[in-house]
């Protein structure tokens, strides 16, 4: 047994607490807490687990887990887990060749002489029209009667502007302690958009319409869709689907 998870032991048996007292506490399986007394962290779903139940439990004992998460970040069985989570993918631009760049600046400025031209050409016809429209209105009486084949309800004329509909905000939140979470948009196959411990206190927004998450620790999860709870239906590590209509487990 290593120093870390005798530390743990120790300071629980110090304080006469039983390993199901830390168990009901803190939501972790007894199994989990022996192997992390026994320092057997293989027996754990991965590193993301052994850092946030190790937090966890020195938490409960009242021990700073810094120190302790500082010995396991310092173990080669132990690497950090990859986190994928790039809202964007800026790319180098590679320089171009002067003669290119000479070539560019040359298309861009025929481009914009061509838009000038254009916008020219519009808006002297249009002042031509407006001119002959004030001529006719001089030589002859204003007609209330609106032209034949045209409309004459209120609405002629007239588009109702479409207001795109706001997306789904959900907010995770981390609330009992720590939570692992892989978090993908709309299936288990879908675009990766969090992976990491969430740590107590944290949370994370997402506006998307369908949520995929697995979630480890589930009792420390709490699901919010623009301020109103969701109920989290997990009691272990799974899987769920999270749509405006609630969280619901999925295979």
């Amino acid at each position: 047994m290593g120093e870390l998870g005798a530390r743990l032991r120790d300071e629980r048996e110090r304080r006469g607490i039983g390993i199901d007292q830390i168990e009901a506490e803190t939501r972790i399986r007894a199994k989990f807490l022996l192997a992390i007394e026994e320092e057997r962290f293989d027996a754990l779903p991965g590193p993301a687990y052994v850092r946030a139940f190790v937090r966890d439990y020195a938490e409960q004992l009242g021990i700073d887990p810094q120190g302790l998460l500082a010995e396991l970040n310092a173990r080669p069985d132990l690497n950090p887990e990859i986190v994928v989570v790039p809202p964007r993918r800026v790319d180098t631009v590679p320089m171009l060749d002067p003669r290119v760049r000479i070539a560019a600046w040359i298309a861009a400025a025929v481009i914009a002489a061509a838009v000038v031209a254009i916008a020219a050409v519009y808006l002297h016809s249009r002042g031509g029209s407006s001119a002959g429209a004030g001529q006719i209105g001089r030589t002859q009486p204003r007609s209330t009667t609106p032209p034949a084949g045209t409309g004459t309800g209120p609405a002629t004329g007239t588009t109702t502007p479409v207001v795109p509909p706001r997306p789904a905000a959900f907010d995770l939140f981390a609330k009992g302690g720590s939570v692992w979470l892989q978090v993908r948009q709309g299936s288990a196959t879908g675009r990766l958009l969090y992976q990491n411990t969430l740590a107590h206190g944290r949370h994370l927004r997402f506006a998307h319409p369908r949520l995929w998450v697995r979630v480890g620790a589930p009792w420390n999860l709490s699901i919010e869709h623009k301020g109103r709870p969701l109920a989290v239906p997990l009691r272990s590590l799974g899987d769920i689907l999270i749509t405006p209509a609630g969280a619901r487990i999925t295979a």
